[in-house]
């Protein structure tokens, strides 16, 4: 978290709230959303500003809530979630091996892989988050929490290439050769991930 924004929120500790206009897609790309694109629920305009994508991807937390958020300064900027709180690219690393990182920079470790109902890749594994941890004082934690991410569509190709199914109606699907390690894919709901892994889609809407 940026010390300037720290600062901020210890200055002006009570900025109202800020619902529904900033998003993360399916391809990790930040949404900025006007009022139109909330009424007419379109997606938003996808935020090119270098700058602005740093700030956001470092003050990046969430709340007891699961709710993920970017802190701008002294407001707190809720994030409606198209799926995951993360999305995972698969890049290649200087061992002519692959390494799994999300689209803000955070490699991770692959702990079960998981395939919703309509065919979409989701990586369970830990993840480094920012969390808010009492709302009266501001007060930041960092902590190591099992999370999961979307894997962007333009790497199911590789995934595919790598895993190997089974004719199976269980919900063990087969595994993924990965660093060489048998990762487990499993089957799962969409509906069932945020409660999994405590995370909310709105922020806005109440449980």
């Amino acid at each position: 978290m940026d010390q300037s924004v720290l600062d901020a929120l210890n200055k002006w500790p009570n900025v109202p709230e800020c619902f529904g206009w900033l998003a993360l897609d399916r391809r990790g790309q930040w949404r900025m959303r006007n009022e139109e694109s909330q009424i007419q629920q379109l997606p938003g305009e996808i935020i090119k500003h270098a700058a602005l994508q740093y700030s956001i991807i470092k003050n990046y937390a969430r709340d007891s809530k699961g709710r993920f958020f970017f802190q701008n300064g002294p407001q707190r900027v809720f994030i409606d979630l198209a799926y995951t709180p993360w999305i995972i690219r698969i890049y290649p690393d200087n061992n002519r091996t692959w390494l799994l990182q999300t689209t803000s920079g955070q490699i991770i470790e692959p702990i079960q892989c998981l395939v919703d109902q309509a065919g979409q890749v989701l990586i369970e594994a830990d993840f480094v988050v920012k969390t808010l941890s009492q709302v009266v004082t501001n007060s930041f934690e960092t902590q190591i929490l099992r999370g999961v991410g979307l894997l962007h569509d333009h790497d199911l190709d590789f995934f595919a290439s790598h895993a190997t199914f089974y004719q199976s109606k269980t919900k063990m699907l087969g595994f993924l050769e990965w660093a060489n390690q048998s990762i487990p894919i499993v089957s799962v709901h969409s509906n069932d991930l945020p409660e999994l892994y405590n995370f909310r889609l709105k922020p806005h809407e109440k449980i």
